[in-house]
C-alpha cells in the first residue's frame, strides 16, 4: 500500500500538479494517522483482552482457594474439632447433673475437652495478584471486597482465635497436668480413677482443674464458633461476587 501511494505521488510531482499533490499529500497523512490510530486501537484491544484473561485467571484462583477454606472451616474446624469439644461438654455436664456416665466414652471426651486448633488459610493467590498490581481487578467494588477480606477480616478473625486458643492451651496444660497423667481412665464409685501413673481418685464434681477445662469447652468453643460465623458470610459473599464477575464476558 505504501508503494502504491508513493507511485501516485511521484506521478503527480512529475506532472507539476502542485495543488493536487499537496491535497494528496495531506490526504495521505490523514490516512497514515488513521492507520496508526486503528493499529493502536487493535493493539489496545489485544492488551485489554490479555489483561482480562489474566484477571479472570487470578480471580478464579482466589475463588477456588476461598471455596476450599470455607469447606475446611465448616467441615473440619467447626464440624469436627469444635463440635467435638461441645459434645464433650454435654457429656460431662450431663454427668455433673445426673451422675450417670458412659465409661467407654470417658477417654474420648476428655480428649475433646482439650482439643486445640489453629486457623490457617491460603493467601497465595491474593499475594500473587497483589504483587502484579491489585488494580488489575477492574471491578472497584470487587477489588475492595478482596482487599478487605484478606487484609482485615481474615487476619483479624484468625488472630483473635489464635490469641484465645494460645491462652487456653497454655492454661489447659496446667489444668490437664493436675487432672491426669494418662487419658485411659475408669469410673469407680462415681469418681474417675487413673489406671497408670497417679493412681488416685479425682472427684469431677468438685475438681477445679476439671471444672476449668469444662468451662472453656462450654463457653470458649462457642466464642470461637461465633468468630467463624462472622468470617464465613464475608468469605461466601466474596465467592458469590467472584462468580458474578467471572461470568461476565
Amino acid at each position: 500500500m505504501i508503494a502504491f501511494f508513493r507511485h501516485i505521488r511521484y506521478h503527480l510531482m512529475g506532472k507539476n500538479k502542485t495543488r493536487t499533490y499537496l491535497s494528496y499529500a495531506i490526504g495521505e497523512i490523514v490516512l497514515v494517522v488513521i492507520w496508526i490510530l486503528i493499529s493502536l486501537q487493535i493493539n489496545n484491544t489485544n492488551e485489554d483482552h490479555k489483561a482480562r484473561i489474566y484477571e479472570k485467571k487470578m480471580l478464579t484462583e482466589i475463588k477456588n482457594a476461598l471455596a476450599k477454606e470455607v469447606a475446611f472451616f465448616k467441615n473440619h474446624l467447626i464440624g469436627n474439632r469444635l463440635q467435638r469439644s461441645q459434645n464433650a461438654c454435654l457429656f460431662f455436664e450431663n454427668y455433673l447433673i445426673s451422675g450417670a456416665i458412659n465409661r467407654d466414652s470417658i477417654n474420648y471426651h476428655f480428649n475433646g475437652l482439650t482439643t486445640g486448633l489453629q486457623v490457617t488459610y491460603n493467601r497465595g493467590p491474593f499475594e500473587a495478584l497483589k504483587s502484579t498490581g491489585i488494580d488489575r481487578v477492574s471491578n472497584d467494588s470487587l477489588r475492595n471486597m478482596i482487599i478487605d477480606l484478606y487484609e482485615f477480616i481474615l487476619p483479624r478473625g484468625a488472630g483473635l482465635i489464635d490469641i484465645y486458643m494460645n491462652d487456653y492451651m497454655s492454661n489447659s496444660k496446667t489444668h490437664e497436668a493436675e487432672l491426669r497423667d494418662d487419658l485411659r481412665v475408669e469410673i469407680k464409685n462415681g469418681k474417675v480413677t487413673y489406671l497408670y501413673n497417679r493412681m488416685k481418685d479425682v472427684d469431677l464434681k468438685t475438681n477445679p482443674s476439671f471444672l476449668a477445662l469444662l468451662s472453656w469447652g462450654s463457653s470458649g468453643s462457642k466464642s470461637v464458633i461465633s468468630i467463624f460465623n462472622s468470617i464465613l458470610p464475608e468469605m461466601e459473599a466474596l465467592i458469590t461476587a467472584l462468580d458474578d464477575e467471572l461470568n461476565k464476558t
